[in-house]
């Protein structure tokens, strides 16, 4: 992976199968340093090898409607952005990012995972707060 840093999680297997997928995180991010949240979907249809990590859409490539919260503009267009712009934090100060993936299809299965980069290597993400849910 071309990235500074990378997290992964362990796999989540779930009891009842799901259809949508959020994450948050309390992140520390300055503004040098970026990143970007993927998700890696295990379906009961194929085998936990042939599923790839998928870009959240992010705040760039999501429209709201009252009906349905949030849809996704153009899916090949995914950022791995949070669903709503968030600001570079001051020092040492932990800000709230929230990542939504609805209408995914059926999955038993997931991992997350989040890449870093940035311009100063003083200046670090750092995180906090980590939550995933999987919801139907």
């Amino acid at each position: 992976d071309p990235h500074s840093s990378v997290y992964v999680s362990n796999t989540i297997s779930l009891k009842h199968p799901a259809t949508a997928l959020k994450v948050f995180v309390a992140a520390y991010r300055d503004q040098s340093a970026d990143f970007r949240v993927l998700y890696q979907l295990i379906r009961s249809t194929s085998d936990d090898n042939s599923q790839e990590f998928e870009l959240f859409p992010g705040y760039d490539n999501l429209k709201f409607t009252n009906e349905d919260g949030y849809n996704v503009l153009d899916s090949s267009k995914n950022t791995g952005r949070p669903d709503r712009k968030v600001q570079s934090s001051l020092d040492n100060e932990y800000l709230e990012y929230e990542f939504t993936a609805d209408n995914i299809g059926e999955f038993v299965g997931y991992r997350i995972k989040i890449v870093m980069s940035g311009t100063n290597q003083a200046k670090y993400p750092r995180f906090k707060d980590f939550r995933s849910i999987a919801t139907r």
